[in-house]
């Protein structure tokens, strides 16, 4: 009996061996198919990101965020940025991140799915084959128009689940699909993004204006609201409700405090000496004599008080040519 329970163990392990085996393969044959779509279309492949689910809880994360994001791929596709991975063996996400996001999540499932866990999701309706549930029925009921009816109606079987959380947009397929399910999985979720944007956008909550504030751009003017005054501002005070700056008043500098730079406190004059002898040495007290006698010589004034001057208007030591004169 111990021999037949033996050989059974036996059996057993050797089959989850087989089994693990051929999941690795096709793990790696998946893997490698992804990386070559990847590298073909100009996207960025990664084999691991364990954190990465962390960054979503609604949907099919509610159940599978502790597992691990597998053959990782983002990129932008249409002018959009996306996230495309496989949560292990379980399914294969796509996520759309939107430029503005929304207080207002919506969730689309298959009437045969289980409703979702979130206890703030609702019920909004049922459209085709999907039933539509939303955090506020009330507002999301603007987006569900013409478009959207049409759009729920035109989702491929593939395409299991679709929901939005704050700004991203993401949609859930089922395991083994191929390059050009997840490229239809994609612009199905880009275009669930673009009629979403009829959502009002996302409030910033009370006590935290200036939590995600950009400190070089300063804050606009709210008009009907009065600026609150800063106990801080300094400036507020010289301004009275007049409008004219208060003139402080003006006091006159004592002498006796002369201003004295610190950084030459400490460092000896060394024209002292020299401007104690300039004062000793003996100058002209009378003003005149400080004069300064020009440089050039003034223009000569003829006069008729002047006697002629002898050579006449040549230089006194000229001398005129006294030699033969030429035939």
């Amino acid at each position: 009996m111990t021999a037949m329970w033996f050989g059974l163990a036996t059996i057993a392990l050797v089959g989850a061996i087989v089994l693990l085996y051929f999941d690795r393969k096709q793990r790696q044959r998946t893997g490698h198919a992804r990386q070559v779509w990847a590298k073909a279309q100009g996207y960025t492949y990664v084999s691991l990101e364990p954190a990465l689910p962390s960054t979503w809880r609604r949907g099919a994360l509610a159940k599978l965020g502790y597992l691990s994001a597998v053959d990782v791929v983002s990129g932008i596709r249409k002018g959009e940025k996306f996230v495309l991975f496989d949560l292990e063996d379980s399914a294969t996400l796509v996520a759309v991140r939107r430029q503005i996001g929304s207080d207002i999540d919506i969730d689309m499932r298959l009437k045969t799915a289980s409703p979702p866990k979130d206890a703030d999701l609702e019920l909004l309706g049922a459209i085709g084959d999907r039933v539509v549930f939303a955090t506020n029925p009330e507002i999301a009921r603007h987006a569900v128009d013409q478009r959207m009816v049409a759009f729920i109606e035109s989702l491929p079987d593939s395409v299991q689940m679709l929901w939005s959380e704050g700004n991203w947009t993401l949609g859930m397929l089922s395991v083994g699909t191929i390059a050009r399910e997840w490229e239809t999985a994609i612009d199905a979720v880009l275009r669930l993004s673009g009629l979403l944007h009829v959502l009002p956008p996302v409030s910033e909550p009370r006590g935290m204006d200036g939590a995600g504030h950009d400190p070089g751009r300063p804050h606009p003017r709210q008009r009907g609201r009065e600026a609150e005054p800063d106990e801080f501002d300094d400036e507020r005070d010289d301004y009275p409700r007049s409008g004219r700056p208060q003139r402080e008043p003006f006091e006159e500098p004592e002498e006796h405090e002369a201003p004295r730079r610190p950084s030459l406190a400490v460092v000896p004059d060394a024209r002292a000496k020299a401007r104690a002898e300039w004062q000793n040495d003996d100058w002209p007290d009378d003003d005149e004599e400080w004069a300064e006698k020009p440089n050039r010589p003034e223009p000569h004034q003829e006069s008729a008080e002047t006697p002629e001057q002898a050579g006449g208007p040549f230089h006194p030591g000229f001398r005129p040519y006294q030699g033969p004169v030429p035939q």
